[in-house]
């Protein structure tokens, strides 16, 4: 074993003796590889500034112009809902115009968010028994229309706040036979928001029976801001 060892020992100096020395390098030699070695160090100073700039604008980008990071979008107000009957309160306003009777239905939001209304409510007549009085249904134009105004904002989706108001234009006319009692009103919403009544003083007018042999008709626009709103 020690033996061995003695020869690769004698055999890794004999090979080293053989390697040339540094001063045995031909000059030339030499200033090719300081070059290389020179142009090496640039590159890499070159690419090293790259990626720093790199990353820095990065960084600027997703800070955002102001050098600090975006903030997040506030809470977004849920979008209003339709109506239902429980959300509003109906009132009848009517006066008696030429054998008719005529105003509008105000129906207030007593709720607790903003909802809204669009489209045409089916209106009905009910007299003191609770039997529902026979009309004739017909699509009349809004009261904006009929007054020639502007039309309103946002029309025909009416937008109620909580204690705003919504209003639905009405007239009645040729009661026959002859009604003997008050009446009271429904205005179904539709869409299944349900119905609800409406009440006041005005609410039990009745028109007169001036045709007996025509039908009774009820004119019912479509729901517009209050006037009063």
């Amino acid at each position: 074993m020690d033996d061995d060892l003695n020869q690769l020992q004698h055999v890794l100096r004999d090979r080293a003796a053989e390697v040339p020395h540094v001063q045995d390098v031909p000059p030339t030699m030499l200033m090719r590889a300081r070059r290389r070695v020179a142009r090496n160090a640039v590159a890499s100073v070159l690419g090293a500034v790259l990626i720093v700039a790199g990353a820095s604008a990065g960084l600027a980008n997703l800070h955002g112009s102001g050098g600090t990071l975006p903030e997040s979008p506030g809470p977004v107000a849920p979008p209003s809902t339709g109506c239902a009957a429980s959300d509003l309160q109906g009132t009848v306003s009517l006066e008696g115009a030429m054998g008719s009777v005529e105003g509008s239905i105000d129906l207030t939001n007593v709720g607790g968010a903003t909802c809204t209304l669009t489209g045409r409510p089916a209106v009905s007549i009910w007299n003191s028994q609770g039997q529902a009085v026979a009309v004739q249904v017909a699509a009349s134009e809004p009261q904006w229309k009929a007054n020639a105004a502007p039309q309103p904002q946002g029309w025909p989706v009416v937008s109620l706040q909580p204690g705003s108001a919504a209003s639905v234009r009405v007239r009645w006319s040729n009661a026959c036979p002859q009604l003997s009692g008050p009446v009271s009103w429904k205005i179904n919403l539709g869409n299944g928001a349900g119905t609800l009544g409406a009440s006041s003083a005005d609410a039990s007018f009745v028109p007169p029976c001036n045709g007996p042999t025509e039908p009774s008709t009820l004119e019912v626009g479509p729901f517009e801001p209050s006037a009063g709103a």
